[in-house]
C-alpha cells in the first residue's frame, strides 16, 4: 500500500477558508477570539492547526463574519471536489498538522515573503467563498492563494523566493 502524501480534511479546508475571510475583510486575529469569546492566544493556535477547529467554534465565527456556516462548509465541498480532482484525500477525521498538507502549505503560505509582501491593490477580487471559480474562457481556476499555493508549484516557488521588503 503506498502511502498517500496530498492529505488533508474537511475541518482544514474550512479553517484555511475562514482565515482567507479573516485576512480579506481586514479583521485581526484578537477580534475575530473576542467575537468569540476566545482568547487571542487560543483562537492563534486554532488558526495554525495546533488546536482543532471545535464545530461550536466554525459557527460562532462564521456568526461573527456575519455568514452562515453552510455557505462556508458549501465553498469546502467545492474545494474538497477540486482536490480530489487533483489526485488529493480528503478526509472527515483529525489529522495532526505534520499529517496534513494543505493546512501545512497554507501555514507556509501566510508565512512566505510572498504573502507579506502583499498590498492593497485596489482591485477587488472575488471572496473566497466564491471560490473556485472556473474561467472556462481561458480554462483558467482562481482559487483562493493558500490553497494555490498548496496545488500550484511554480506559484508557491514564485511566493517563497520573493524577497522581502522591508519597512
Amino acid at each position: 500500500m503506498s502511502r498517500v502524501e496530498n492529505i488533508t480534511t474537511y475541518s482544514s479546508i474550512c479553517l484555511i477558508l475562514l482565515r482567507e475571510l479573516r485576512i480579506e475583510r481586514g479583521t485581526h486575529q484578537a477580534q475575530v477570539a473576542d467575537l468569540i469569546g476566545k482568547t487571542p492566544s487560543a483562537w492563534t493556535k486554532i488558526e495554525a492547526g495546533k488546536s482543532p477547529l471545535q464545530f461550536e467554534t466554525f459557527v460562532r465565527v462564521c456568526f461573527s463574519f456575519q455568514i452562515q456556516p453552510s455557505t462556508v462548509m458549501a465553498t469546502a465541498e467545492r474545494y474538497a471536489a477540486l482536490l480530489r480532482q487533483h489526485n488529493w484525500a480528503v478526509l472527515s477525521t483529525d489529522l495532526n498538522l505534520s499529517d496534513d498538507l494543505l493546512l501545512s502549505r497554507a501555514q507556509d503560505y501566510w508565512g512566505s515573503p510572498g504573502f507579506r509582501n502583499t498590498t492593497p491593490s485596489g482591485y477587488v477580487m472575488p471572496s473566497v467563498l466564491n471560490g473556485p471559480l472556473y474561467n472556462n474562457l481561458n480554462g483558467t481556476i482562481t482559487l483562493a492563494s493558500s490553497i494555490r499555493f498548496a496545488l500550484d508549484d511554480s506559484f508557491r516557488e514564485t511566493q517563497m523566493s520573493t524577497p522581502q521588503i522591508s519597512n
